[in-house]
């Protein structure tokens, strides 16, 4: 038997991954006739029974012409050896040998043989399976750092299936790790396992550092500041900076020099120096190979102006305060001790408090909050640095501050509706900003703790709002509230929220159309509208009584006195006096009061006053 197998021919086909292919059964063609069939491996792989074909994998199908076996796509799995057996036959007419090639196995984790600063000798691993067509090249990938992402440097790609290679162009005291693709003429394989991380060696620093301030601080000393190179030209461990300085008009050999052994200092104030003289100051950064490039500057010892503050920024806007920050001046020209902040408004210039260099500086950065400003209100802001000689050039912005929270609408309605709605209707609220943009009605029933909340779209222009709160329950007490939002003009995704009015209680029960509905707590605030008409009111009422006054005293209360002093009423005959053409007045209590001449006035008065001295 075993004779008989290998004598049985063998067909071979040649397939490639992901592509489809058609295995014909030896012996069957579209005019045999076929009753039962089965193709088998190992393990049965389709069928042809009672006219029906039966598959397992959905990639096989069985061809109804000639019932050949198709495979799509195809996988290196599907590599074996198929026979077709039909009508009860025993043993094949040939046996299909089927290969299907694939891309190659993914090679061993590279190893670090030796490296420099600028470079690295890798060794892999690589197995060749037989089924694969030959490994041709490979693909290596590089990572800088242990976070890096694997495309940020470009793959390199050898010219051949040597398991080895040299990677140069590194840079110096830098991080690193490979991983490896191997290539075939079917394509890339999976990546290997990337290798360990190595620090390649240092050199001598590239970097220079970058000089952000340099000026003079009293008559003796300078100030210097600086920002240090990128780190990836550092080049090595990162101990510090060397300062050098020398006056402008001398030897370059008589130089002093300053080492700082931090390398989160970024300042340095140089004392001791000559008045008035111009310095040339240099700065260079160190790591264990040695000194990198220096940086210089020229400064002057002495005093002047402080620029302008730098980056004056708003940070955040709200209804009452701006929070603002800036930078300090490019050109300090002195000791700056502090920064004013000033504000404008409506005509008028506020001026805040003297912010110290020392408390409002956060990473060089300062920061500053204006409080109890008012909302909507235009604001004009300027900073201004001072020494103790000078205050410095003003840096200006403009802008507005948020609209705040409309105050509480007043309630003029709370009734029920029908069994299960109340009818809730309100006024717009008496101060508010901008606009009223929504409402929104908080409800709860007294017997839960849980609320319920409605928004409303609304308009500044619509004085009075109503809705129907529906889906209560019947014999329940409820609590209602409403307050107004307005969207911000500041951030449009915010909305600020006003204060809610008082809540209203009421009960909702059958027939309350009957009831009459409890009495409204107003709000604190009366309507504008009432306040105004009263104060009319009462100002007219209080203007005629001024007159009616007036008129009265001026026709009934106008006595007149004769040429001795004496009321006409006071004289023996007690008859009205006709004096002159003057007219009598009215009576009062039975006296006549009439108006004499002022001339006869001023001689009685004159007379009396002799009659009481010689008395």
């Amino acid at each position: 038997m075993g004779l008989y197998i290998e004598n049985i021919p063998v067909v071979k086909y040649v397939a490639v991954a992901g592509r489809n292919i058609t295995i014909s059964c030896p012996g069957v063609n579209e005019h045999s006739l076929i009753d039962t069939l089965i193709w088998k491996t190992t393990q049965t792989v389709a069928e042809y029974v009672n006219g029906l074909p039966l598959v397992n994998n959905p990639r096989i199908t069985l061809l109804p012409d000639n019932f050949s076996l198709h495979i799509s796509p195809t996988s290196s799995a599907d590599t074996a050896e198929y026979t077709c057996l039909f009508n009860d036959r025993h043993s094949p007419e040939a046996i299909a040998d089927l290969l299907v090639q694939d891309v190659p196995d993914p090679p061993g984790r590279p190893l670090v043989v030796s490296f420099t600063s600028r470079s690295v000798d890798l060794s892999w691993a690589h197995s060749q399976d037989a089924r694969n067509a030959p490994v041709t090249n490979f693909i290596i990938e590089t990572r800088v750092g242990e976070n890096g992402d694997w495309n940020q440097v470009s793959p390199i790609y050898t010219k051949s299936n040597l398991a080895s290679y040299q990677v140069t162009d590194l840079l110096p005291f830098t991080v690193y790790s490979f991983r490896i693709i191997a290539v075939n003429e079917l394509g890339h394989s999976a990546p290997s396992k990337e290798s360990y991380y190595f620090v390649t060696l240092r050199e001598a620093p590239t970097g220079k550092p970058v000089t952000t301030i340099a000026h003079n601080t009293s008559a003796t000393s300078v100030y210097i500041s600086w920002k240090p190179p990128p780190p990836d030209t550092i080049l090595g461990e990162f101990l510090g900076y060397r300062i050098t300085y020398r006056t402008r008009d001398r030897h370059a050999e008589d130089v002093k020099e300053i080492y700082i052994r931090d390398s989160t200092v970024e300042s340095h104030e140089i004392h001791n120096l000559e008045t008035y003289t111009q310095y040339l100051v240099s700065i260079q950064v160190f790591n264990p190979e040695g000194l990198g490039p220096p940086t210089t500057v020229l400064v002057m010892t002495d005093e002047g102006v402080p620029t302008k503050p730098r980056n004056l920024s708003v940070l955040e806007i709200t209804s009452t305060t701006i929070r603002i920050s800036w930078l300090e001046p490019e050109k300090r020209n002195g000791v700056i001790h502090g920064y004013r902040v000033y504000y404008v408004y409506q005509n008028q210039t506020l001026l805040h408090l003297p912010i110290l260099k020392n408390d409002a500086a956060q990473n060089s950065v300062f920061y500053y909050t204006l409080t109890n400003l008012k909302p909507y209100t235009d604001y004009r802001i300027i900073v201004t640095a001072f020494t103790l000689k000078y205050d410095g050039e003003p840096s200006e912005v403009s802008l507005r501050t948020d609209v705040g929270g409309p105050s509480p609408p007043k309630v003029v309605n709370l009734t029920c509706h029908s069994l299960d709605s109340l009818f809730f209707s309100w006024r717009i609220p008496r101060v508010y900003h901008a606009s009223i943009d929504f409402y929104i009605v908080n409800y709860r029933n007294l017997e839960y703790e849980d609320t319920h909340e409605r928004r409303l779209s609304a308009n500044a222009s619509i004085v009075e709002s109503s809705m129907v709160i529906h889906n209560l329950t019947t014999n329940s007490a409820y609590e209602v509230k409403v307050r107004a939002a307005t969207v911000s003009t500041v951030n449009p995704k915010k909305v600020v929220l006003g204060t809610y009015c008082e809540p209203i209680k009421i009960t909702l029960r059958a027939n309350c159309e009957q009831y009459q509905p409890p009495p409204l707590r107003h709000n604190p605030y009366v309507d504008q509208e009432l306040v105004i008409l009263a104060g009319i009111v009462i100002g007219c009422f209080g203007l005629l009584l001024i007159i009616l006054a007036i008129v009265l005293w001026r026709k009934c209360f106008h006595a007149s006195y004769d040429a001795g002093g004496q009321r006409p009423s006071e004289r023996n005959d007690h008859k009205p006096v006709q004096s002159n053409g003057w007219k009598t007045s009215c009576d009062s209590n039975g006296i006549v009061q009439t108006s004499i001449p002022s001339e006869e006035y001023i001689n009685g008065q004159q007379q009396a006053m002799i009659d009481r001295f010689h008395r």
